[in-house]
């Protein structure tokens, strides 16, 4: 298989695993990249994820890549459920 159906395998699976973890009601907003411009001092090779919940709340996921940040995302929302469960 080539490499970037590979990397988008891997990025759907780890998009498809944080979606499994939301609690209910609860939606992925995204997968980002942290940089906040083009100039070196603004570039980041650090990748965000995150969910929002039905009353305003949020939770995030960072790592050095958008799978990497989707799976810190859906450890966060793993903890999340479990809080909610009692």
């Amino acid at each position: 298989m080539p490499t970037d159906r590979l990397e988008q395998s891997g990025l759907n699976r780890a998009w498809i695993d944080a979606a499994a973890a939301l609690p209910l009601e609860w939606r992925i907003e995204g997968v980002v990249c942290t940089s906040t411009g083009l100039r070196p001092e603004e570039r980041s090779d650090r990748w965000r994820a995150w969910a929002s919940g039905p009353n305003g709340q949020s939770i995030e996921g960072e790592a050095d890549g958008p799978i990497a940040a989707l799976r810190a995302l859906a450890r966060e929302l793993m903890r999340r459920r479990g809080s909610m469960s009692g």
